[in-house]
């Protein structure tokens, strides 16, 4: 185990293949936390609590499902006690091939989000590697590896086209393929920049990583389709801070049992200080209260969100893309158990949300 100050994971990743190594890597940064484990050297199964990696959100982005078939499919994986995969091909609503592939892309995009950290830790544990199905995929530690150095070019290129994900975008209706199928990534893509959205709320509505929404915005702003909107003037200064005075305030608050605040405060400080272990112990032991308390109050019956404010209303207010996301599905029909299973959110931020919308009116929960 160690520091990526001190092995940067290229070097460890190429450690691992070339010594075609098995067991199981965890990497680990502020509150994300990533798992790859290996078998000889090949990656064959992955984990994260990113939600935009998960097996169903990708599957959502390429296609393969709708947010209402995913959810279905939770509630039979609950009953069933199967891995989603397993639920899917058993069901006849994605086959076994397509589960393969987008396993594969998901053990990819798990450790090459890694490869952009700035700085995090890592800790490896030669176990035996899972058991596997036909649904299971398996890739190369070595073929991962010569990929993120591609992407290290690519993110440049990326960022000098889009350098914020606030950023609203601007289509050249000109350049639009005519007869573009609206229901492609690209035509869905063209149909949210159309309506308004920044590239943060177009990646939650396509439900992508980030290099797979860049990667498409690239090659649209590349034919010239789009183009960032130019940045407005209005600008957030960031709170100086302590993480030593942080810490002391967010232990406190946790003693006094208030989890909420104590949350937003050890947040602060994993932010201000990533590699911290007691920022980051702190954060998620607040987390951890916050759910429990927010499962009990949200989740430990059926609560369905419905808005109580028409949606043009909803438009003229200053949401967050998640925010914005969240408000559009709650339309009576989805639970909140459903809308944390379906959302490209962590289930705590979910909740918070929820709670958020019906202390401000927002939304009613039946």
């Amino acid at each position: 185990m160690g520091s990526f100050a001190v092995l940067p994971l290229g070097d460890l990743v190429e450690l691992l293949a070339r010594r075609r190594m098995s067991g199981t890597l965890t990497c680990e940064r502020g509150t994300i936390r990533k798992t790859l484990h290996l078998d000889q050297g090949d990656a064959v199964a992955a984990a994260s609590n990113d939600p935009r990696e998960f097996l169903g959100q990708l599957l959502i982005n390429f296609g393969h499902l709708t947010e209402d078939q995913l959810s279905k499919a939770f509630q039979t994986q609950e009953e069933t006690k199967v891995r989603l995969g397993k639920v899917l091909t058993m069901v006849g609503l994605v086959p076994v091939e397509t589960i393969r592939e987008v396993l594969a892309i998901k053990i990819r995009e798990t450790l090459l989000d890694a490869f952009l950290w700035d700085a995090g830790l890592f800790s490896f544990d030669d176990g035996p590697p899972p058991a596997v199905d036909e649904t299971d995929a398996r890739v190369p530690l070595a073929d991962i590896a010569r990929e993120a150095e591609f992407r290290a070019t690519a993110w440049g290129a990326f960022r000098a086209q889009f350098p914020a994900g606030g950023a609203t975008l601007e289509i050249d209706e000109a350049k639009v393929p005519p007869g573009q199928d609206p229901t492609t990534v690209d035509g869905r893509l063209v149909a949210l920049a159309r309506d308004g959205k920044t590239i943060d709320e177009i990646g939650l509505a396509l439900h992508a990583t980030d290099f797979h929404l860049y990667q498409r915005l690239y090659a649209l702003a590349r034919q010239g389709v789009v183009r960032a909107a130019p940045p407005s003037d209005a600008a957030v200064a960031a709170a100086d801070a302590v993480p030593a005075d942080l810490l002391e305030r967010a232990r406190g608050l946790l003693a006094d049992g208030r989890a909420d605040d104590a949350e937003l405060v050890a947040a602060r400080a994993v932010e201000l200080a990533p590699a911290s272990g007691a920022a980051r112990a702190l954060l998620a032991e607040a987390e951890r209260l916050l759910a429990d308390r927010l499962r009990g109050e949200l989740l430990a019956t059926t609560r369905t969100p419905r808005l109580r404010v028409p949606a043009a209303e909803l438009a003229r207010m200053r949401l967050s893309s998640a925010d914005k996301y969240l408000l559009s599905r709650c339309d009576g029909r989805r639970s909140v158990l459903d809308l944390s299973r379906i959302a490209p959110l962590r289930e705590l931020d979910v909740l918070k949300s929820i709670r958020r919308f019906a202390e401000s009116e927002l939304v009613e929960l039946c």
